[in-house]
């Protein structure tokens, strides 16, 4: 098994990259138009599948708010399995075909987890590590032909499963559970650090566990104090949610000489997303320049959700976007806010982001081929 260098592991992550951008570009985009011409709680706004045998079975598509509900499901599903393209590209660069079917399993158990596209990276490195490694495996040739299609797939989504939940999962709860107590203990203290806290949070891994936690925090404030510090709690995690990819966005028009243009492609994208509280819009950029682009969303985030919850703006909703504006108190504050978090995480990130050519993100490096012939 050939030792791996950095530029080869940098090589290997753009390939996942490339695959995950059009998943979290066409998912965050659907997830736009849902809620843009559904309304902010289109997902909950589905045809009645109590005695149904899908949640699909009752729905009529000519009608116009089931038809934007079932849009909204398309998002939902192209955004859960974000990280385990993500993964599965990074495993067939390191070990071709047969290391994509675990690694997708392992990406997906990841974001179920709630181990975010940290997690995902890390177990598709994992399964192209062990899968390079069988692929060394001297069989008899009788097995030969299983190698591929059986005895690779099987046993490598096992033992990188297990390595999984034995070592990665429990001490991730542990750490989600800590922070979540240590954030609402922080409600009787100053409003604008308990923001600023959560919106550190929710800018720190884009959809991982420690936003995931910052999320639930906010939301067990909201049930315990829904007339007071739990709603001002509520805008603070949206709009911490919804500054990264605003700001990333932004970065990428006002420094464009610093980004391919696929990413250029991939900021456009991300401003809708924003808008519409998709924070897993930064992924992409997320997960190829982590150094950079997390400090920036936390710095921009924690700005942005400190000022909404010290200056009084509460909603009562848990998502939506820029479509709860019509339900929050002080909306203006909200909006001023998340300009300002906004601007604050495009120039750090515009700062401090290398420009493309001193990178390694040259498209031939990326490998793109992924035509299956099955003889």
């Amino acid at each position: 098994m050939a030792k791996e260098t950095g530029a080869s592991l940098k090589k290997h992550l753009m390939t996942g990259i490339s695959y995950m951008i059009p998943m979290v570009v066409a998912g965050g985009i659907l997830g736009a138009l849902a809620k843009g011409f559904g309304g902010y709680t289109i997902g909950s706004l589905g045809p009645d599948a109590k005695s149904a045998a899908t949640i699909f079975t009752n729905l009529n598509a000519f009608d116009w708010t089931q038809f934007w509900w079932a849009i909204s499901k398309l998002s939902d599903y192209a955004m859960s399995f974000a990280c385990a393209v993500l993964a599965a590209g990074i495993a067939y660069s390191m070990a071709d075909r047969p290391g994509i079917v675990p690694a997708f399993i392992l990406g997906y158990t990841a974001n179920v987890a709630k181990a975010g596209f940290l997690g995902a990276m890390l177990m598709a490195f994992v399964v192209g590590w062990i899968v390079k490694w069988m692929e060394g495996w001297k069989m008899p040739k009788a097995l030969e032909g299983l190698m591929p299609v059986m005895i690779i797939p099987v046993l490598s989504t096992l033992i990188a499963g297990a390595l999984f939940f034995w070592i990665v999962c429990k001490p991730m709860a542990l750490c989600m559970d800590a922070i979540q107590v240590w954030i609402t203990s922080l409600s009787s203290g100053s409003l604008f650090i308990i923001g600023a806290v959560i919106g550190a949070c929710m800018g720190f891994d884009m959809g991982g566990p420690i936003n995931k936690t910052a999320s639930m925090a906010a939301n067990a404030l909201f049930a315990d104090q829904p007339d007071g510090i739990g709603s001002a709690a509520e805008s603070a995690k949206i709009v911490g949610g919804m500054t990264p990819p605003l700001g990333i966005g932004i970065a990428t028009l006002i420094a464009p000489k610093k980004f391919t243009r696929e990413q250029r492609d991939a900021g456009i994208s991300c401003i809708p997303m924003g808008l519409c509280f998709i924070t897993e819009g930064v992924l992409p950029f997320a997960a190829d320049d982590p150094l950079r682009v997390i400090p920036s969303s936390m710095i921009g985030s924690a700005i942005a959700s400190g000022m909404v919850m010290a200056l009084g703006c509460h909603t009562p909703a848990a998502h939506g976007g820029i479509f709860i504006l019509p339900v929050t108190t002080n909306w203006y504050y909200f909006v001023l806010a998340l300009v300002i978090g906004s601007i604050v995480t495009a120039v750090i990130y515009a700062f401090l982001k290398k420009p493309a050519a001193e990178e390694d993100t040259k498209e031939e490096e990326v490998s793109e081929d992924l035509d299956i012939n099955i003889n």
